[in-house]
């Protein structure tokens, strides 16, 4: 474990993310629109960072106890996690399961901070409801959707509200940051803690471990939106942003998602950008930061050593990259299965329901349906011909060997399953949360099918 000035760190450090909204959509046929409440349009939310001074850990630590006896959870131990929960056993194992292959890339990634010892495993509380997760709290945190507590060693998360896509990625999140502050140093900037932190989080999981580097059209989207509304943020300013003044633009929804975007861009830059032999540009370098960060030194000066002192240079080689960036096959085909599901929830909600998936194909394309999404300042409306989304990358229809429905008992849709190449198959599925009909993508193995 790092410790810092030779024993834990006087800071307790609390990191949550935002509970994860549902964004504003109109779906729209024949020139009429209606309002739809959807789990889509996967938008970056942002996050929240504060440091409780001791007498706060001490109370939070308490109420940690209290709300344990309190709530008695079901417990499942793997190789790095203490998961506590009162979930569904199934949804429990399957999110031990990811933790577990999540904390296996992160040691993966980034070898050189993992501890040849076994570390302490890490705790997890996730809950059904909200009020439990605000008794783990103590309330204090009452915007946030998951939260990473160092001085508890323990972070906690609920999917009331969020759906299961949303509480997952959440873990993915918030367990970098716990690995991050134990493995690598508890005085990680801010922009880089949580653009690796995205990074991770991005990551698909293919039932045995995640496939990252992954681009999801939003993220370009927003990213091309904040630079064209003056919303980017220079390099300068956000490598020298301290916690108080990140927490100070959460205040400012369109400005939070900016600078979280951004810091996720700028990551996902120094890992994956290529010289022109093809080789990763700057990967070595972000290492060889963090191995100074991890051995205390100054993180600006650090930076400077590693990438060199002109940042505005640095700045206009990202900005290149921004103008060339093109979103992966696998995030694409994933946002292609959401925008279906919210289409065949929204015609469930008008009444019209499929047996097949060509039936349903056949009436998305005679009405030529499109959905606007809306997130803060960012409006983004579907492909005005919707065939686009039964078809594969290459602009080839799907056979219906390929996409087809697959009816689930007690489920309010049909599972979307799509086999756009002969390497991946996508299944989104559908559930009913606090009353609403919620959807996730998932990737299934290939020896599933």
């Amino acid at each position: 474990m790092i410790v810092a000035n030779g024993g834990r760190s006087m800071k307790g450090y609390v990191r949550g993310t935002k509970a994860r909204r549902h964004g504003s959509t109109k779906w729209v046929q024949g020139g009429k629109q209606a309002e739809v409440r959807t789990t889509c349009a996967s938008f970056p939310f942002p996050s929240l960072r504060a440091f409780a001074p001791p007498c706060l850990r001490a109370l939070g630590f308490l109420i940690l106890l209290l709300s344990i006896s309190a709530a008695p959870l079901g417990t499942i131990e793997t190789r790095h996690y203490v998961v506590h929960s009162d979930l569904p056993s199934d949804l429990t194992r399957d999110l031990a399961v990811r933790l577990d292959a999540m904390y296996d890339e992160y040691a993966r990634r980034l070898v050189a901070f993992s501890s040849a010892a076994t570390p302490e495993r890490f705790n997890v509380y996730v809950f059904s409801n909200r009020k439990e997760y605000a008794k783990l709290t103590g309330n204090r945190f009452p915007n946030t959707g998951g939260i990473f507590i160092s001085s508890q060693n323990l972070l906690a998360g609920f999917i009331e509200g969020q759906g299961r896509d949303a509480l997952r990625r959440t873990l993915q999140h918030e367990a970098f940051h716990q690995f991050a502050y134990t493995m690598i140093s508890p005085n990680l900037p801010v922009w880089l803690n949580e653009g690796l932190a995205q990074v991770f989080e991005e990551g698909i999981f293919t039932g045995k471990d995640f496939v990252l580097g992954q681009v999801p059209p939003r993220r370009i989207r927003q990213l091309q939106s904040d630079i064209a509304e003056g919303r980017f943020i220079q390099f300068k300013q956000m490598l020298s942003m301290d916690d108080a003044a990140w927490a100070q633009n959460l205040n400012d929804r369109a400005i939070a998602t900016a600078q979280y975007n951004q810091a996720w861009a700028m990551v996902h830059f120094l890992i994956y950008a290529l010289d022109d032999q093809g080789q990763p540009r700057y990967r070595d370098r972000l290492l060889s930061l963090l191995t100074r960060i991890h051995n205390r030194q100054d993180p600006q000066a650090a930076f400077e050593q590693c990438f060199g002192e002109n940042i505005a240079g640095f700045e206009n080689r990202f900005r290149e990259n921004v103008a060339s960036i093109t979103a992966t096959h696998a995030a694409t085909y994933i946002e292609h299965q959401d925008v279906l599901a919210d289409m065949l929830v929204a015609m469930r909600k008008d009444g019209k329901e499929f047996d097949t998936l060509p039936e349903f194909k056949k009436q998305v394309e005679k009405g030529q349906y499109r959905i606007e999404y809306r997130k803060g300042q960012l409006t983004w409306n579907t492909e005005k011909d919707p065939s686009i989304y039964f078809r594969d990358l290459q602009g080839q229809s799907l056979a219906t060997s390929r996409m087809y429905f697959q009816h689930r008992a007690g489920a309010p849709c049909p599972d979307i399953v799509c086999r756009p190449t002969d390497e991946a198959q996508l299944r989104t599925i559908f559930s009913y949360n606090d009353g609403e009909v919620e959807h996730e993508t998932v990737v299934e193995p290939v020896e599933a099918r």
